[in-house]
């Protein structure tokens, strides 16, 4: 395969200029140790929302500390920053309702099938696509500086995949073609950004049917993994406040993301 294209930072101001999302400075970097660091740093020097995207970075993470893996101009590494009034209690969503976000973006790219595994990852047929990290900064009482980045894998190769230990696939091996990395990035970008800033309370019970409708393992019988314990039970959803709810055989527990893991039981 052919080197992928690297991004084309003044194509991409443009491109959301005409969406009407100029007010966040676009910061590009061939390499960068993490775009959510970028935009931190951006916040704290100039006061400024930012939208970081690179080719790779050097300590990209994902959940729990994990590293991201990050070759470079084959995938979508970016992160974009809101500052908006949100009750504590629902902070959770926010990384949910960012994957419903990237599902519907794709989805208008023609890509069809992708799913959420709650909390934050993108998946097709189970196997991982994508991550979502928000990082928060509180900046009055209830009015939070939110750093949401997310990942993508766009032009991976199966055997590229297979290093990473957990199973996982590409844009490119959905498609069974090469796609267009600048458009979906420029499209996720939109979607992310405008569905974050629309939301507000009297959106969260059609926020939990959507997450629903997108949940890669809704109604099924998963594994959490808490500590060193592990509970089997059904998958029941989320609740108002982003956390995991599930049935087992002693009745409802609800798990909030920075407690566990989960996964499927086959």
């Amino acid at each position: 395969m052919d080197v992928p294209p690297e991004l084309q930072p003044e194509q991409i101001r443009k491109a959301l200029a005409a969406k009407g999302l100029s007010e966040h400075v676009l910061l590009y970097e061939s390499t960068t140790s993490s775009t959510n660091a970028d935009v931190l740093e951006h916040y704290q020097k100039h006061g400024q929302l930012a939208i970081a995207i690179c080719e790779t970075q050097t300590a990209g993470k994902g959940r729990r500390g994990r590293q991201w893996h990050s070759p470079y101009a084959q995938n979508i590494y970016c992160t974009l920053s809101v500052e908006k009034t949100l009750p504590a209690s629902h902070l959770g969503l926010l990384s949910i309702l960012s994957g419903i976000a990237i599902c519907e973006a794709l989805l208008s790219c023609g890509i069809e099938g992708v799913q959420l595994k709650w909390p934050n990852d993108l998946v097709f047929q189970k196997k991982k696509l994508g991550g979502i990290l928000i990082e928060s900064r509180p900046v009055t009482t209830d009015r939070y500086f939110f750093a949401i980045g997310f990942g993508l894998n766009v032009h991976m190769r199966q055997s590229e995949l297979d290093q990473i230990p957990q199973a996982a696939t590409s844009l490119d091996l959905i498609q069974s073609e090469i796609v267009n990395r600048q458009s979906i990035l420029i499209t996720a970008i939109e979607r992310v950004l405008t569905k974050v800033q629309q939301f507000d309370e009297t959106q969260v019970a059609g926020m939990i049917d959507e997450f629903q409708q997108h949940d890669a393992f809704h109604a099924q019988k998963i594994c959490v993994l808490n500590a060193d314990e592990e509970i089997v039970g059904i998958n029941s959803g989320i609740n108002q406040y982003g956390q995991l709810k599930l049935q087992t055989e002693q009745g409802p527990v609800v798990f909030s993301a920075a407690e566990i893991s989960m996964r499927g039981v086959d």
